[in-house]
C-alpha cells in the first residue's frame, strides 16, 4: 500500500484512513493543521488512489497490513488513527485484531448494525459501480462533499480507476457488519462521530459505541457524510482535542 508521512517521526503518531472513491489527498487540511505537532501518516487503501492495483481482499486482510505498518513505519509501534467511512471500518477491524498497535481512534460515518432491505440493495452494487465512474455523478458526489476545484482532477481521476471488485467485497461485508465482539473487551478510547445530515443508518447506530468500555459518540452540526472536508476546521480541532485527551469542541454534540 502507498504510505505517506509528514512532519517530525519524534511527535505521537496519528494514521489517517481515507473513504471509497477518494484517496489520501482527502485529508490535505488536516494534515497541514497538524503535522508541525504530530507525525502524521495517511495510507491508500487498497483498491484506491496510488494503490489501486492492489488487489482488496478483506477488511481483516487490510487491517493486518496496516499493524505491520505501523510496527515498522512508526516508532514506538503504535498510533492515534483516525477513519472515515470505508476508512472508519478499516480502523475497526485494525483496532480488533491489534489493539496493542493503536492508541486512540476516531472513527466517522461508519455504522453499527447490518443494512436493512439487503434484497434491494445487492442486486444493485454492479449498477452504482458503475456509475460511480460517470463524469456527472463525479461533479454531484464533489458538490456534495464540498471538494474545492483544484482537487478535482485527482478526485476523478480515484474515482475512475478506483476497483469495482473492490467496492463489492467492502460492501458485502457491510451489508452485514456489526461491531467487532473484541471491541468490547478493549479499554482504548473510541471516539465515533456523524454528521447530523447523514443517513439515518449511521445515525441510528452511533449509540452502540458508548456501550464500549471506552466509547463515545457525537454528532457535528449541519454536516453530512463528508464532513473532514465540509467542516475542516472543526474536523481538525476534533482530532486535536482527542488525541491530546482534552475536551472536544462545544460544537460537536453528544449523542446517547
Amino acid at each position: 500500500m502507498n504510505v505517506q508521512t509528514y512532519g517530525q517521526s519524534t511527535n505521537p503518531a496519528i494514521m489517517f484512513l481515507h473513504g471509497a472513491g477518494v484517496s489520501s489527498w482527502m485529508w490535505t487540511e488536516q494534515i497541514e493543521a497538524l503535522c508541525d505537532s504530530f507525525y502524521c501518516v495517511t495510507v491508500d487503501l487498497p483498491g484506491s488512489g496510488e494503490s489501486y492495483q492492489t488487489e482488496w481482499i478483506s477488511f481483516e486482510h487490510t487491517a493486518d497490513q496496516l499493524a505491520q505498518i505501523i510496527s515498522e513505519r512508526i516508532p514506538g509501534g503504535e498510533a492515534h488513527v483516525v477513519g472515515l467511512s470505508l476508512g472508519g471500518y478499516t480502523a475497526l477491524f485494525l483496532l480488533a485484531r491489534h489493539p496493542e498497535r493503536v492508541q486512540s481512534m476516531i472513527v466517522s460515518g461508519v455504522t453499527s448494525q447490518p443494512f436493512p432491505n439487503q434484497w434491494l440493495y445487492r442486486p444493485l452494487l454492479n449498477v452504482v459501480a458503475a456509475i460511480s465512474k460517470w463524469d456527472p455523478v463525479i461533479a454531484l458526489n464533489a458538490r456534495m462533499m464540498h471538494l474545492p476545484a483544484d482537487i478535482m482532477p485527482v478526485y476523478k481521476r480515484d474515482s475512475k480507476r478506483a476497483s469495482s471488485e473492490m467496492l463489492k467485497r467492502v460492501y458485502d461485508t457491510l451489508f452485514e457488519f456489526t461491531l467487532p465482539d473484541p471491541l468490547y473487551e478493549l479499554s482504548h478510547r473510541v471516539l465515533a462521530v456523524a454528521g447530523d445530515k447523514e443517513a439515518a443508518l449511521v445515525r441510528d447506530g452511533l449509540p452502540a459505541f458508548n456501550r464500549l468500555p471506552n466509547g463515545t459518540a457525537y454528532l457535528a452540526p449541519d454536516a453530512r457524510h463528508g464532513w473532514s472536508s465540509e467542516h475542516p476546521a472543526l474536523f481538525t480541532a476534533m482530532i486535536r482535542a482527542w488525541v491530546t485527551d482534552r475536551p472536544l469542541p462545544a460544537e460537536l454534540l453528544a449523542h446517547e
